[in-house]
This record gives C-alpha cells, sequence and structure tokens, in this order.
C-alpha cells in the first residue's frame, strides 16, 4: 500500500473505532493491497465481534 491508501485504511478503521497508526499498517498490511487489507481487518473485527457475542452470551 502506498501512503494514500495507508490514510484510507487508518480512517475508514478510524470510523468503526479501531484505531491504527501509520507504522503500524505498514508493517501489517503493507505487502497487501488497500482492497485485500480492508477484507482481512474486516473479516478479524466479525471474528471478534462473533466471539464477544458468545462471551456476553454465556455471562
Amino acid at each position: 500500500m502506498n501512503s494514500r491508501e495507508r490514510k484510507y485504511f487508518i480512517e475508514r478503521m478510524e470510523e468503526m473505532g479501531d484505531i491504527w497508526e501509520d507504522e503500524d499498517v505498514k508493517r501489517v498490511y503493507g505487502r497487501k493491497s488497500l482492497e485485500e487489507a480492508l477484507s482481512d481487518r474486516m473479516s478479524d473485527m466479525q471474528a471478534f465481534a462473533n466471539i464477544m457475542g458468545m462471551v456476553i452470551k454465556h455471562d
């Protein structure tokens, strides 16, 4: 990803309450396309939400 794409990624994730720094985006998703990074992170966030839902349900 280039710097403009990283900035867009950070902005999109921030809208969802998922805060990223540019260096972290480079380290984690630097070799992926913007589309791949967004898809990957959205999938991770959905998995986390599912787990949290199960935890809350059993509480």
